[in-house]
């Protein structure tokens, strides 16, 4: 399993990844401060996959992966994750709605019951 793909799912299945983040901030060019980010929301999703890629992309840049190897590894991550989420929506004996996930290209599914379904 990618160590650092496949949390990322996993986070954005548990905590509402549409979440606005509350006034964020950026360091100024010469890092010495912090500012308010002017650009457009940020949400916990973006955030999250953004984490994920940059984990991914440093190992590139550190001569460890190429870079299909990363952009390959976010993806099998993604799939077990998907996998362990699918495993965990059937032990839950209370009602229980499933785990609703954005997948890094963009879809929405919904695992519940053990069956992944496109939303």
């Amino acid at each position: 399993m990618r160590a650092t793909q496949a949390p990322a799912p996993i986070l954005k299945a548990f905590f509402d990844a549409d979440y606005v983040l509350p006034h964020p901030v950026e360091a100024v060019p010469d890092g010495s401060e912090l500012e308010p980010w002017r650009g457009a929301a940020l949400t916990l999703g973006n955030e999250i996959d953004k984490l994920a890629s940059n984990v991914a992309l440093g190992r590139d840049a550190a001569g460890v992966h190429y870079r299909s190897d990363s952009v390959r590894g976010l993806l099998v991550g993604e799939q077990q994750a998907l996998g362990l989420l699918r495993d965990y929506s059937r032990t839950y004996n209370e009602r229980f709605d499933g785990f609703v996930v954005r997948k890094f290209g963009g879809e929405k599914v919904r695992i519940v019951s053990g069956a992944i379904s496109p939303l």
